[in-house]
């Protein structure tokens, strides 16, 4: 039997993944996860052989959980999951790693699970699969990196590069960009330009990507959540308790 862990922020998508999952005989759903931390909690719990991770959750990304899980010894095989079909995707097929697009088709299913069985069965030595993992996330975060966001003001689309974005919020139903020229309207989602943006651009909040190089400083405010200053800017940016473990980590405020 396969043991496997579904992580994913959406109920519907681990709803989906659970019924086609539930189809295979080999294939054992041991727990699930609504967030990057939850799943690398729940896989050092119940030890699996396998992930479908989401890329984009709150509190940890699956990126970044999947890092977590590589270096904390004997991880399990990981399917990364994405609604994004972009150039990490060579990456991921190059490697032992796998992905899936989202809707996820039956036919790509049966191929992972399929590379998945005989990387199981396989004698293998299990450090190579690690350094490929390692290889392709180091991979993925290096090219994922863009060097112009395409913003709208006045109903004209303006270039920004992306050193001069201060942070990213997403306010009822729509996202804005607060750049060193102002603030403009992104015709995305906070999610979309997450996939977009370089290392140094963090998750602080649900509704809050903030560039560390403009962090003027961070203070505690209540219940564990933070306020961070921007340079320049009057308005605060919130680091929230359930983002800012791994924020701390990145600023070596530990």
């Amino acid at each position: 039997m396969i043991n496997v862990i579904i992580a994913d922020d959406e109920e519907p998508a681990r709803a989906e993944m659970r019924f086609l999952l539930e189809q295979y005989d080999d294939i054992t759903i041991t727990a699930e996860a609504t967030d990057g931390e939850m799943a690398v909690k729940l896989c050092h719990e119940h030890k699996p052989d396998l992930v479908f991770m989401d890329i984009q959750m709150p509190a940890l990304s699956g990126i970044e959980a999947a890092e977590i899980l590589i270096n904390s010894g004997n991880p399990p095989y990981i399917i990364f999951v994405t609604a994004y079909d972009s150039y990490a995707i060579r990456a991921f097929e190059l490697h032992a790693i796998d992905y899936l697009l989202k809707p996820v088709e039956t036919e790509r299913l049966e191929s992972s699970l399929d590379r998945i069985r005989k990387l199981l069965n396989s004698d293998q030595d299990v450090s190579v699969s690690l350094k490929a993992m390692k290889d392709m996330l180091g991979g993925y975060k290096e090219r994922r990196s863009s060097k112009v966001i395409t913003v709208c003001k006045d109903e004209k689309f303006h270039p920004v590069p992306v050193e001069k974005i201060k942070y990213a919020y997403a306010d009822d139903k729509r996202t804005y960009l607060v750049t060193t020229s102002g603030k403009f309207t992104y015709k995305n989602t906070l999610h979309h330009l997450e996939e977009l943006l370089p290392e140094n651009f963090i998750r602080t909040h649900r509704s809050y990507i903030v560039n560390i190089n403009f962090i003027k400083d961070i203070e505690p405010w209540f219940n564990g959540a933070y306020q961070i200053t921007i340079l320049n800017d009057e308005h605060n940016v919130p680091l929230s308790r359930s983002h800012s473990k791994y924020f701390k980590e990145i600023m070596q405020m530990e």
